[in-house]
């Protein structure tokens, strides 16, 4: 269930001491439909199709200003598999968090950060495939270079807690799950100008 997204460069306006920061920046729109591989306990490899968006991505960023927060959401399709599987602990809703790793280049630099988004409690249809919907973050980011920044979407780790109809989880507790990028797919999220 993956994952994940991006920072808004806005950076906020000067204090009394007439620091001079960069000038607040429109928002950006960014999404990536990808697919991972989803090692579920006891069924082994699901195929997970995600679709990552953020609609406060930045537009641009300043050289050693940090970029503000942006919120991201992931949406991502739990197999017919993995449903039956929590039909057969007694599972109706299930709960977790999902933190990706997000590459960021700029120039000849390159950081990893974490995206940690947190999924709500979702109910478990009795067959079929079901959506889960996390929201979550992207941290500020720092860059150093003058020129571009890009932001790829990495492995995420998926923990989840499936439960019974009262909200206690079912004798298998809380889970973690690994999550890799299927290869052969473009991964970068959002690319943004670096003055």
């Amino acid at each position: 269930m993956k994952n994940f997204a991006r920072a808004a460069a806005c950076v906020l306006a000067a204090g009394a001491l007439s620091v001079v920061t960069a000038v607040p920046s429109m928002a950006a729109t960014a999404e990536l439909n990808i697919t991972y591989s989803c090692n579920f306990t006891l069924i082994g490899a699901q195929d997970t199709p995600t679709t990552v968006t953020s609609s406060d991505a930045t537009d641009s960023a300043t050289v050693g200003v940090p970029t503000a927060v942006s919120n991201n959401t992931v949406k991502s399709t739990v197999s017919e598999s993995a449903t039956n599987v929590l039909a057969w602990l007694g599972a109706k809703s299930v709960d977790g968090t999902l933190t990706t790793q997000v590459k960021v280049t700029n120039g000849s630099a390159t950081q990893t950060v974490s995206s940690v988004a947190t999924i709500p409690n979702t109910a478990v249809p009795s067959s079929g495939t079901f959506t889960v919907t996390a929201a979550g973050t992207m941290p500020a980011l720092t860059l150093t270079e003058a020129g571009t920044a890009s932001i790829s979407l990495g492995n995420s780790e998926l923990k989840l807690t499936p439960r019974l109809a009262n909200g206690d989880p079912t004798w298998l507790g809380t889970v973690t799950n690994q999550c890799t990028v299927k290869a052969g797919q473009n991964t970068v999220f959002h690319t943004f100008p670096v003055a």
